[in-house]
């Protein structure tokens, strides 16, 4: 339900999820033939969710940069969980997503190309839920 491939380039569709190169060449195919990968993104505290272009971006800040604007907020992920102080007042939120298996995994845990083979939702959440005091 999340997740919806349009498929334009039958010849880039078999692609082995092991290889990077083989995914690395799929994805840029992907992006030449006008493909997307639409995935649901949800913000805690906003019953709707919206609808994202994965290939549209080519690396984790690009995606952060575009979430941070069409929510209007600070979004962490990767190492700079570990880094922050946030200040009381301050919206701040990470960045989380579910993969395949239903798992959730923060971004930034796994190189790009795998995260956009797996990934099926994103999910923004308070830093609070994240911060142990």
């Amino acid at each position: 339900m999340g997740r919806k491939a349009a498929t334009t380039c039958s010849s880039s569709s078999n692609i082995s999820s092991t290889a990077s190169l083989n995914l690395r060449l799929a994805l840029s195919t992907h992006e030449e033939c006008g493909e997307s990968l639409f995935v649901k993104v949800y913000m805690e505290g906003i019953p709707i969710g919206r609808k994202l272009n994965i290939l549209a971006h080519r690396s984790y800040h690009e995606l952060v940069k575009r979430l941070e604007n069409m929510f209007d907020t600070t979004i962490l992920w990767g190492t700079e969980m570990d880094e922050v102080v946030v200040q009381p007042g301050e919206r701040c939120h990470v960045l989380t997503y579910e993969d395949e298996e239903g798992d959730l995994v923060m971004v930034g845990d796994v190189p790009w190309e795998m995260f956009v083979s797996t990934v099926k939702r994103l999910k923004i959440t308070r830093v609070d839920t994240f911060t142990t005091s």
